[in-house]
């Protein structure tokens, strides 16, 4: 992420805690739910796709990484549900972008898997691995795999690996050809696929 996108974020972020700081609406005193506030509160607040409540505690210093006994960051929860208010909150507390689980998943893995094009572009923006691969997999070859035009065609444009290939040698073309779609084809041959 380049120097200027990164004191955005920051900005923005401490931005929204001075406008935070001057109302409340449960009317609880901060000093209350601190004791109290952790992990555990901050991931349920973003599965619960809460942004203000998410915003508060990370303003209580609750760590925007912390994975309360799961594998997953808050970050790759609010990516699968596609809150990219959540996720610039997360980002602009300094989350880390391309944090893994266990299983090899990130952030943008799991918004570009389930179609949330707004914060596959907000990941990348702040530096998420267009190039990250999960199971032998590029996520260019899951994207083109699904069908996906439009997220496969920003994630050439921020630079995938269109020759990247499996164990068994398939690439990205060769998933869009076996589909028979000729789109993906098309742009992937474009952007230099070998033919």
């Amino acid at each position: 992420m380049g120097r200027d996108a990164s004191s955005y974020f920051h900005l923005v972020f401490f931005l929204a805690l001075t406008l935070l700081a001057g109302c409340s609406t449960t009317g609880s005193a901060p000093e209350t739910r601190e004791a109290g506030a952790g992990p555990e509160e901050l991931m349920a607040a973003v599965r619960a796709n809460e942004d203000r409540a998410v915003l508060e505690l990370l303003s209580m210093g609750v760590r925007p990484d912390a994975q309360a006994r799961a594998e997953q960051t808050p970050l790759m929860v609010a990516a699968t549900n596609g809150n990219r208010r959540i996720v610039r909150l997360l980002l602009a507390a300094g989350a880390e972008v391309n944090a893994r689980s266990a299983d090899g998943n990130t952030a943008v893995i799991q918004a570009a898997e389930n179609g949330h094009l707004a914060v596959v572009r907000a990941l990348l923006a702040a530096g998420a691995n267009v190039n990250v691969s999960q199971g032998g997999e590029s996520l260019l070859m899951k994207v083109v795999a699904s069908g996906d035009l439009l997220t496969a065609e920003m994630l050439l444009a921020a630079g995938a690996d269109v020759h990247y290939r499996r164990a068994d040698g398939t690439t990205a073309l060769d998933l869009a050809r076996a589909s028979n779609n000729q789109d993906l084809e098309m742009l992937l041959v474009q952007a230099g696929a070998a033919r």
